[in-house]
């Protein structure tokens, strides 16, 4: 009985740990459009990747990805560059010819698309064919 007890608090504090994770991904500080036809996450993806993209059109990144003293990305140049990274990274493990992780945009609501599609575009550049971008699903109610 006692090792089955062992092995399930094993399991309860791998999910808390790896839900943690996932939540430092998504910046809680990001808000997000509202759309009539925004569809939940496709639950058969393997890797996801998310990108939180402030007002000002910089990349928030996570604490687990800080470069540095960097806790931005604030150029499309420097988001081209750190998505290539990822995507040697992530061809190296998986052994493919690209990366096959989905790219998730959330963008913030106040962001103009003019700072938000160079980041748009240097993604796509750096090979993730796959990229979707995160809204809120409009319930009609004030």
């Amino acid at each position: 009985m006692t090792p089955l007890l062992d092995l399930v608090l094993q399991l309860v504090m791998f999910f808390m740990i790896s839900a943690n994770f996932v939540m430092e991904q998504t910046s809680v500080e990001v808000r997000l459009p509202e759309a009539i036809s925004a569809k939940a996450l496709d639950a058969k993806a393997d890797t996801i990747i998310f990108l939180n993209i402030n007002e000002k059109g910089q990349v928030v990144l996570p604490p687990v990805d800080r470069e540095g003293d960097n806790d931005t990305l604030d150029n499309p140049a420097q988001v081209e560059g750190y998505m290539k990274r990822r995507a040697a990274a992530e061809k190296l493990k998986t052994k493919a010819e690209k990366p096959e992780a989905t790219l998730i945009l959330r963008i913030d609501k106040l962001c103009p698309f003019e700072k938000s599609y160079p980041i748009m575009k240097a993604c796509r550049t750096a090979g993730y064919a796959n990229v979707q971008l995160r809204a809120i699903r409009f319930s009609g109610q004030e």
